[in-house]
């Protein structure tokens, strides 16, 4: 049977849509934290979709809502209102850290991370934006160049786009040892920003820790120092959450409150819904201001995919997922 569907794929999908496996499982059902193929043969998940269902397969106390939602209301496009969209804007809000407070909703973490750019360079009046080899940022043509891993660059470049060193002590691109390094890696920004760019920019994007490049977590002064130089040549921060929110990090709803910095600027995708296509930009009031004119999206704040996103929310503070993830992090590095 699965020999039929890998025909089909070859045949009906792009070549770029690549499997995992020599022979790829060809997924029927899911619940909790099992998969079953179209063989009945049963998984343990431990990847949840690109880390995307963190609360486990066809979680009923999200499902039932997501069902009642789509039997009432299940399109509209952001020429109108709807109350999820709402509710769930008011609520990120609440617990997103800093002055954090203004949101616009997308399908994915690419759409969040291109609104994100094109904000910053709106509120700031500049133009060029500094990442960091190893980030992964997306699959749009923008995200794509931001993206500084080979295999997954294709199309265009941005000149605007400029790479930092990643804080990445384990494989030290400058050969030195934490603490002993001076935070080279960081003081490396101001550097860059000196010889690379116009010697002001419109932000600087960073994964908290960095997800696809090699799960690289930095010192502990490392974003305070980087917040210091990007402020000082007139950028944002960006933190893009879409792999590290929704208590991923352990104790923190957010990554980036590890160390202490407030973003301008936040994404989020992925887990925020639990499977669900949505895509989060949330700025400041005085950033997000900036972004006016005509601007629709078809599907963003879609409010079957707003309500999931406020079922998993509800879910995870009732449940303190953070708090659990505190508990098992401190647990697998133990054992």
């Amino acid at each position: 049977m699965k020999d039929q569907f890998y025909e089909r794929h070859s045949k009906y999908i792009f070549p770029c849509v690549s499997n995992y496996y020599q022979e790829p499982l060809v997924l029927e059902k899911g619940k909790d934290n099992q998969l079953t193929d179209i063989e009945g043969n049963e998984y343990l998940d431990f990847f949840g979709g690109i880390l995307t269902v963190g609360l486990g397969h066809c979680r009923e106390e999200i499902t039932e809502k997501v069902v009642e939602q789509y039997r009432t209301l299940q399109h509209c496009s952001t020429l109108y209102q709807n109350k999820p969209a709402l509710l769930y804007a008011e609520k990120l809000a609440q617990i997103t850290p800093g002055k954090l407070q203004k949101s616009i909703f997308t399908n994915s973490g690419s759409e969040a991370d291109e609104h994100a750019v094109l904000l910053a360079q709106l509120a700031t009046g500049n133009e060029e934006i500094i990442t960091r080899r190893h980030a992964y940022s997306g699959a749009s043509s923008l995200t794509m160049a931001m993206t500084a891993l080979s295999p997954f660059r294709m199309g265009n470049n941005f000149g605007y786009l400029k790479f930092a060193h990643a804080p990445y002590c384990y494989r030290c691109p400058f050969d030195k040892s934490y603490p002993g390094c001076d935070l080279i890696c960081a003081k490396d920004v101001e550097e860059l920003i000196k010889t690379c760019t116009r010697g002001k920019i419109a932000a600087f994007l960073a994964e908290p820790i960095m997800g696809v490049g090699g799960f690289i977590t930095p010192p502990v002064e490392y974003y305070k120092e980087v917040e210091r130089i990007i402020r000082k040549y007139g950028g944002l921060f960006i933190s893009d959450e879409v792999q590290t929110g929704w208590g991923r990090t352990g104790g923190k709803m957010f990554g980036i409150e590890q160390w202490g910095v407030e973003p301008d600027i936040m994404t989020m995708a992925k887990g925020a819904a639990n499977g669900l296509p949505i895509g989060i930009t949330i700025a400041t009031p005085e950033v997000a201001d900036h972004f006016k004119g005509q601007h629709i999206s078809t599907f963003g704040g879609n409010p079957v995919s707003m309500a999931g996103a406020l079922a998993t929310l509800d879910y995870i503070e009732e449940n303190n997922i953070q708090e659990n993830c505190r508990i098992m992090g401190d647990y697998l590095r133990e054992n």
